[in-house]
């Protein structure tokens, strides 16, 4: 077994964005950064998966560090 499939992460966490990660009336992700930081320190991979644009998405990625895959516009993107 290479090392790579050794390494890899246990848990992969899958989010929506409005109203989980970010406030549905404010769309700030404060509350959840503790979390996100939580879950970069360890590793565990957030793939988001969106209503939300290509470009919407990737502002936020660019905001909370990741260089996860993501899924937007309802999986019209992936």
């Amino acid at each position: 077994m290479s090392s790579d499939k050794l390494n890899a992460p246990a848990i992969v966490i899958f989010t929506d964005l409005d109203g989980t990660l970010l406030d549905s009336m404010t769309y700030s992700f404060e509350p959840a950064r503790p979390a996100l930081r939580k879950l970069k320190d360890l590793g565990i991979p957030l793939i988001i998966c969106s209503s939300k644009t290509r470009l919407e998405i990737e502002r936020y990625r660019q905001e909370f560090g990741s260089l996860y895959p993501f899924v937007a516009e309802n999986g019209g993107g992936i």
